[in-house]
Parts: C-alpha cells; structure tokens; sequence
C-alpha cells in the first residue's frame, strides 16, 4: 500500500502546528489496521488509482449509506456520517468515481425490495406458527402496502441528481445524497438562481434542514459526491465563488484509472454488500441509531487538537484552511465510520486518531487543489458565509429572500429572537460586508 509517506519538507513548512500529521497516525499504511482500509486497498488496486482516493472514496460511499445510523454527540454540534466529497479526475468521464455510491443510487431500490419480501416471508411463517392464519388477505395486504410505500419512499429520497433545494418531498429518512447532475455539474449549477445557490450552500453548510421561502421544508440534511474533470474545476470555482466556503472534501487523481466494467470484481462486490447491509440496518434503525459519545478519554486528540488551534490564533492567520472545528467535525465522521465497520459500540484510541489525522491530511490537501484553480480575488467575488452560526445565516437568508426588510419586521421573523440578538447578528454581518443598514431598512451588499 502506497501510502507511508508524510508531507515534503517545502509542504510542511506553511501549515499551522495544529495541522502537522501525528507520526504514528498521520501515514496513510496505519489504515492497515481497519477492515476500511483493506477494502480501499483492493478498490485502488483493481482501478489502478491513488490509496487515498480511494480511501477517501470508500468512506463517502459507506458514509452515504449508513446515513443517520450512527450520530457523535459533542459540546458544539450533533454530527452524522455523511460528508461531501468532489473527486477531481484527468478524464471526463471516467467509471471508477460513480462506483462507491453506485449501490446507493442504482441498485438501492431492487435490493431493499428484496429485503422487504423476505421479510414479509418470515412474517407469514411467523404468523402461521402463532396460530394465524396467513390468508387474511387484509391484514397481510395492509402490511406489505405499508412496507411497500416505506421502501418507495426511501428508494425516492436517498439520492438524487438534482442541486435544487429543498430536493424531493418525502418523510422518510433524514439524509438525502445529491449525485453528480446527469447535465453536468457546471450546467445544472448554472441553472440555480441568486437565492437557490444561498440555500444550497447553506444546506451543504450547516448539515440541518432548511425551509425554502415557499414554506416547503427540506427532506433531508443534503451532502454531495460529485466528479469534475481537472479542466472544468477551474470554470466551476469561478462561476461558483460560494463553493469554497462548503465544508466538502476534495481528492484529485494524478493519471486516469482502469475502467472495469465487470461489477463481479471482488472489490466491488464487497464494498456493495457492506453498504447493503449498512442501509439494512440504516431502516431499521427508522432514525433511532447509535449514539456515540465524546466525554471520555478516547477523544483527547480531538480537544487537544482545539486548544492548539485556539491557543495559536491560527483560525484566523490560516483563514486559508478550514476551520478547526469543521476539521474536528469531519474528523469525527470519519471516527463514526470507522467504529461502526469495526463493529464496535464507541470507538478505540485507533478511531479516533485515524480520523482526526485523515482530516487534518485532507484539509491541507483541500487548500493546495483549490489554491491552484482559483485565485484569491475569485474566491472573495461571492459572499463569505464560512465561521457564521445558524441563526445567522439563517437571518442573512431572511435578507436575501426580502430585501429592504426593517430591523423590527427582521427580528418579528424569527421566533424567540430578542433585539439584543438580533443587533448582534446585524452588527457581525454589517463588519463581514454581507448587510448593510440605510435608511432603516436592511439590504444585501451587492456582489
């Protein structure tokens, strides 16, 4: 496995002291020791692509499929698997990219539908050693309709190919995956309007479902796997400035990979039937899964991780990177992930550290791809909305959505917002130049 390396001396030597690889788990072999890694291993092997995209692939794809099964409880966030992720590759249109998700978006529906029959077969045998009698057509009817309508409704939602908010109606679920558009991710960007991208973004953001200004609310808490071709990366970044303020991880292949049509490969069938079975267990959780805790020693990487970045001030100095707590939260994704494939109730010291540190990696990583598309002018064209809380990009959407809105008829919008608060908010979004006040009324700064 390729991947033993740290960072070059020249790389290493502008990145803060909290976002230095730890140099027992900051290598990439040190996943030698999880079953996510020998699953990763085989997939970069049969499509002759990098270890850590692949890596970084996988956990999308099993990330996707337990969905809310799993759910880290900290003192700043309720954070769930999923993440998004933009794979960067030299060929248009490759085959590997679309394989970790590929259970989830194609083959989704037939499986879980196979799932409900046999479950309705062990519920007839039930029934008929208990006494009942199977042929009470409506009872059994009544059931399956319900079952039916269950998966339906999951099969719908999960995914979709559609970047318009707030994505299709349905109750079911908590999570939905927005795959790369089939017009092209460029285009069906393009399509959105002004206030479309505010909410996709914010969306993508904050991890909570929204409300759109029609009153329709969001089916889902959104996240994305999509692909981009290297010479489209840069045209994407520049007509989508708000891009870069998303927490999303981005890997970039350096040569094309093998195409291997042939779905039997071991890899692939493997990575299909964990991700089967993660969503199997994913319904029948029915949003009551795991919860995983961070009020013990096992997660002192992650607090020392804060401190460091707090006591250095370097959120601020390297507002370049992301910020620590967004890598502390896509860290303890990865943590999540990585416990639940170990089949474990909380995670180990092992856990915990592989994840903080692949987050720490892929955040550095992050910067150096889109530092190279898109300059720095480019990306402060679009309002910046990173570091904000949801209750006030929630307030600076309120802005967008009605323009012209007095301080009073802004603060009456939200419910239980004081005036303190709301001068509060106003006062942070007038000095980061995404409101201004004239005239008694709040506008949006034009862009």
């Amino acid at each position: 496995m390729s991947g033993k390396t740290f960072f070059t001396m020249a790389e290493v030597a502008d990145i803060p002291s909290h976002l230095q690889l730890d140099k027992h788990f900051g290598h990439l072999s040190a996943f030698k020791l999880t079953c996510v890694g020998k699953v990763a291993s085989r997939f970069a092997k049969d499509f002759a692509i990098e270890f850590e995209v692949a890596l970084v692939a996988v956990l999308a794809g099993l990330a996707h499929a337990m969905g809310g099964l799993v759910r880290t409880s900290t003192t700043f966030a309720s954070i769930e698997p999923p993440f998004s992720l933009l794979i960067v590759t030299p060929e248009p249109d490759p085959v590997w990219p679309e394989v970790p998700v590929r259970f989830v978006s194609h083959e989704f529906s037939a499986s879980m539908h196979q799932c409900l029959e046999a479950y309705l077969i062990q519920k007839q045998m039930e029934g008929c050693k208990k006494g009942q009698d199977p042929s009470d057509t409506s009872l059994k009817n009544a059931a399956e309709l319900a079952h039916r309508l269950y998966v339906d409704g999951m099969v719908e939602r999960i995914t979709t190919g559609s970047v318009i908010f707030p994505f299709p109606r349905s109750l079911i679920d908590n999570h939905v995956l927005l795959t790369t558009p089939p017009v092209g991710l460029c285009r069906a960007l393009r399509q959105l309007e002004t206030l479309q991208k505010f909410h996709l973004e914010n969306a993508l953001s904050t991890g909570t479902r929204l409300v759109a200004p029609d009153g329709v609310r969001s089916s889902g808490v959104p996240s994305f796997y999509w692909q981009v071709s290297k010479k489209d990366l840069a045209p994407l970044l520049k007509e989508n400035p708000w891009l870069t303020g998303v927490p999303f991880v981005i890997a970039e292949t350096s040569k094309p990979g093998v195409p291997h049509l042939d779905t039997s490969v071991p890899s692939l069938v493997d990575l299909h039937r964990r991700c089967q079975k993660l969503v199997g267990e994913r319904h029948a959780a029915r949003g009551m899964g795991q919860c995983i805790t961070t009020d013990d020693k096992t997660f002192h990487p992650y607090r020392h991780f804060l401190e460091e970045a707090q006591a250095s001030g370097s959120e601020d100095r390297h507002a370049r990177f992301l910020s620590p707590r967004m890598i502390a939260e896509l860290g303890l994704k990865f943590t999540s992930v990585l416990t639940v494939l170990e089949k474990k109730r909380q995670p180990d010291n092992l856990e915990a550290q592989l994840g903080l540190e692949l987050a720490k990696r892929l955040a550095v990583r992050r910067q150096r791809i889109l530092s190279a598309a898109i300059t720095a002018d480019e990306a402060k064209s679009a309002p910046n909305l990173s570091g904000l809380t949801s209750r006030e990009r929630a307030l600076f959407l309120r802005v967008v959505e009605r323009d012209g809105l007095t301080k009073t008829e802004l603060g009456r919008s939200f419910n239980r917002m004081s005036k303190e608060e709301r001068d509060g908010i106003l006062a942070n979004l007038v000095s980061r130049n995404l409101v201004e006040i004239r005239e008694g009324a709040v506008f949006r700064v034009a862009t």
